[in-house]
């Protein structure tokens, strides 16, 4: 098992929150409320990188909050997850 830690942008909707991954491909996730949508954010960053590992694929290096550009309403957080 290893430990990743990966920022996500959460971005508002009308139903709760919808969360992607910039740094990876398809991992995208929502949530009700924010409480939610960080354990969904969680849940689904562990399922996309133990894919990698079971995989032996190559996994990307986290990015840095910084480099991130927001939409209005939107914010990134990182996210921890172990696999």
């Amino acid at each position: 098992m290893n430990k990743y830690v990966y920022p996500a942008i959460f971005t508002p909707e009308s139903t709760g929150w919808s969360i992607h991954f910039p740094d990876l491909e398809g991992c995208y996730t929502c949530g009700d409320d924010l409480k939610d949508g960080i354990e969904m954010a969680q849940d689904a960053l562990a399922l996309v990188l133990f894919g990698y590992e079971a995989d032996n694929r190559v996994i990307p290096p986290p990015g840095n909050l910084e480099d991130i550009i927001l939409k209005e309403g939107q914010f990134v957080n990182y996210i921890l997850c172990d696999t």
